[in-house]
């Protein structure tokens, strides 16, 4: 028995001394692995987008249901289709979206719309909890926000309110009349984005800081 004992001991050390587990390999995601990049988000991004450029009286808001389609929500979008909301954001003449006289869409917003269909048109919903402001300029931080909530509205073809913010000098006019501020923080009836959501209080405290600083560029 004693005997037997030694055997078994020592048959399991010379098992564990000669059994080499393969380590794992370590896998690296590349730089074009989309899971690293940031996603679009609907209710930020998209909504306000389509709604300022798409979802306004005479086309497919509420009232007018242009060809039957109501544009300022995720199911509304989501009924038209993405093959086509594509299609006529990117046509430059005929029944482009938005129609003439408005101005079509720029690249930057169209790229935004294709990647955010490319991630799955998913619904998602986005509560920033940072705001940062310390480097409020019309470049980085006003810009996208006017592009994205205002410009479908008030561009240079289609000047709602008699209100261009196409640019730079026509932002900063607006803004240091008191014009933009006076709206965006509007009652519910001069509300711009007019048919959309409220800016959020990151973006309003944004535009209030830039116009507070006389509105760099």
């Amino acid at each position: 028995m004693k005997q037997f004992i030694i055997f078994v001991t020592f048959s399991m050390l010379l098992f564990f001394s000669t059994c080499k587990h393969e380590p794992k390999p370590i896998i690296r995601s590349s730089n074009n692995d989309t899971s690293l990049k940031e996603l679009v988000c609907f209710n930020t991004q998209i909504l306000p987008l389509i709604t300022a450029s798409c979802a306004q009286v005479g086309c497919h808001d509420a009232i007018t249901q242009e060809e039957g389609l109501i544009l300022n929500s995720y199911d509304g979008i989501i009924n038209m289709g993405t093959e086509d909301l594509v299609k006529y954001i990117t046509l430059t003449s005929g029944k482009m979206m938005p129609p003439l006289p408005q101005s079509r869409m720029d690249i930057v917003n169209i790229n935004l719309i294709k990647k955010w269909i490319a991630e799955g048109a998913k619904n998602s919903i986005c509560n920033p909890t940072n705001c940062d402001t310390s480097n409020v300029l019309y470049s980085n931080e006003i810009a996208p926000i006017i592009n994205t909530y205002c410009k479908g509205c008030h561009n240079t073809n289609n000047k709602g309110g008699n209100v261009n913010l196409d640019n730079y000098a026509d932002v900063k006019a607006s803004t240091l009349t008191g014009k933009l501020l006076f709206t965006i923080n509007a009652s519910a009836y001069t509300l711009m984005p007019k048919g959309g959501p409220k800016l959020s209080n990151c973006n309003l405290r944004k535009i209030q800081i830039w116009a507070d600083k006389n509105c760099p560029q």
